[in-house]
């Protein structure tokens, strides 16, 4: 298989920093307050999707902002007993921050809460590192010296990969792919089979082809042994007058993902 390269260093710079930032966590919950956080999580997320949907900012960012903070009450642990809603709010965390990002409400970015407008107004490379490293700081058991994306779901890199899509820094989107793919398997996590097909495709149809990358796309499908055989046949390299297939739209909205058949 191809060689893998490592994140990036701002990527890499802010896990460490989020991570000396929580110096002591608490330890890992009972069965019974597991419970009763999974009941309020529960509870907050249609109103926090509604809100989303509506594009209501302001009881996005609080209904997000409450349930992070029993998330953060609650650490990963080994197993991680709130694991479901853990990725169910962070996904919708990253999508709410990245279509404000792409799109600012009008007409007044101003009024967006302090901690959010500050996240808001970095450049796309550092704005979608960020919230790699934040979620690598989320899904990392608090016992562990640093974040690592070997406990990163792969339906959260998923959304982070679409996420650089859409801002067009697809370079941070290879980069989190790579690294999450030369992490895999070097700590107790289940596999997640479809999850593992899932990030494979976005990275050898969207990532590596809008980066013009399609040999070592090929390359690396071909070297690849995980994967059935017929989905392995499936090539990004796919061109439409010389030039890439736009194959992605509205990458972090859109959930339909386009094989495009191809022989080697």
């Amino acid at each position: 298989m191809p060689s893998l390269t490592t994140t990036t260093a701002a990527s890499s710079q802010v896990s460490l920093s989020l991570k000396a930032s929580s110096s002591s966590s608490p330890a890992a919950p009972s069965p019974s307050a597991a419970s009763s956080a999974n009941s309020t999580l529960r509870s907050l997320y249609p109103r926090a999707a509604k809100a989303f949907l509506q594009r209501d900012v302001a009881l996005t960012h609080s209904l997000l902002a409450s349930a992070f903070s029993v998330l953060e009450q609650a650490p990963p642990g080994t197993p991680d007993a709130l694991a479901t809603p853990r990725r169910k709010w962070e996904i919708l965390r990253i999508t709410f921050e990245t279509t404000l990002y792409a799109a600012p409400p009008a007409p007044d970015p101003a009024a967006l809460p302090p901690a959010l407008r500050a996240h808001l107004m970095l450049s796309p490379e550092p704005f979608v590192a960020t919230t790699h490293a934040r979620a690598l700081q989320l899904f990392t058991p608090a016992d562990r010296a640093q974040p690592s994306a070997a406990f990163l779901p792969a339906q959260i890199l998923v959304t982070l990969a679409l996420a650089s899509l859409k801002l067009d820094c697809t370079a941070v989107g290879r980069s989190m792919v790579e690294d999450w793919l030369a992490r895999r398997g070097q700590e107790d996590v289940a596999e997640d089979a479809a999850g593992y097909a899932k990030v494979l495709e976005l990275y050898c149809l969207h990532l590596l082809p809008r980066l013009e990358e399609w040999d070592y796309a090929d390359d690396f499908l071909r070297y690849e042994h995980e994967l059935p055989a017929d989905t392995r046949k499936y090539s990004p390299c796919v061109r439409v007058s010389g030039s890439p297939m736009n194959i992605v739209d509205d990458p972090l909205t859109s959930t339909a993902v386009f094989w495009v058949a191809g022989h080697f």
